[in-house]
């Protein structure tokens, strides 16, 4: 079986051209340095030098090969320092899932994390929770931002708790429901732009009409991008809601709110990682400094 330690043992003797110089300065016998060439001529069944009453010389087998062993070597050695790199957090990839409310403080920690560490690459996923979910547990990630009601209790993920905010009603600014505290049976003719059924928010908005009302509400649009709820709701009687802390965001703070009376759902947000998965150094300060710009 060849290993490094022949190919370091070939190239030390072609530099030296002789056994003798080689196995000095590899701090080796003369005769285990020999024994380790002749495994290498063995493993390749060619001569790699000739013996000479002074020393040796390479064969066009030994300078064939010489490339080849330099970049063995060479490789490995890269690969010991990137990963000494890796396990300091000095260099590495950064893989995470962020929801879309949470965008702007992402890209604000990607920031100052990469004038920390100028090594560091990033890949961002940006999606809903349903979706960072189904990208966690494909291992496309190494953890995602965002909300986190259902996985809070799953076995599967490890979750992080970072604060809880209320959902409220957002319609267009002239809407009649701007300001309001509208009880459920005002909503029974409005036009929703909802979230998809995987969705908590979703969900919890289903459960809350079924039990008041015992019916859903009539979705006019099913969708999880933001901008389209936000263009859809411009100058329209649609209706949606969207987590309290959103309302300050700016593609958000010139509609108007309402309190669905009763409805007293709130979204859970943490980071969320598989459950027993052990983070690199560099995804551990990234999540940490995401921990102290969230949390109250």
């Amino acid at each position: 079986m060849i290993n490094l330690r022949q190919y370091s043992h070939f190239i030390a003797v072609l530099e030296s051209a002789s056994l003798l110089e080689a196995s000095r300065k590899l701090n080796i016998s003369q005769p285990a340095l020999s024994k380790s060439i002749g495994a290498l001529e063995s493993y390749y069944d060619v001569a790699l030098f000739r013996r000479l009453p002074r020393g040796v010389r390479p064969t066009a087998f030994a300078l064939t090969l010489e490339p080849h062993a330099r970049r063995l070597l060479h490789d490995e050695a890269e690969s010991r320092a990137e990963m000494a790199a890796v396990a300091s957090g000095s260099s590495g990839t950064v893989s995470i899932g962020v929801g879309a409310a949470f965008v702007q403080i992402a890209s604000d920690t990607i920031r100052d994390l990469d004038r920390e560490v100028p090594n560091v690459q990033f890949k961002v996923i940006t999606d809903h929770a349903h979706n960072l979910r189904q990208a966690l547990l494909a291992n496309r990630i190494e953890f995602y931002l965002g909300m986190a009601n259902n996985e809070r209790f799953d076995p599967a993920f490890d979750v992080e708790l970072l604060f809880a905010d209320a959902f409220v009603g957002i319609c267009s600014p002239q809407h009649p429901f701007a300001g309001q505290v509208v009880p459920p049976e005002k909503c029974h003719d409005g036009e929703w732009i909802v979230p998809d059924l995987e969705e908590p928010g979703r969900a919890a908005l289903d459960a809350f009409f079924l039990s008041s009302l015992k019916r859903k509400p009539q979705v006019k649009v099913t969708t999880n991008a933001d901008h389209l709820i936000r263009q859809f709701l411009s100058g329209t009687r649609y209706l949606s809601i969207a987590p309290e802390s959103s309302m300050a965001m700016p593609g958000f703070r010139d509609f108007g709110q309402f309190r669905l009376q009763g409805f007293d759902f709130r979204r859970e947000v943490g980071i969320v990682r598989r459950a027993g998965h052990i983070s690199t150094p560099l995804g551990r300060r990234f999540s940490q400094m995401l921990s102290t710009a969230l949390k109250p």
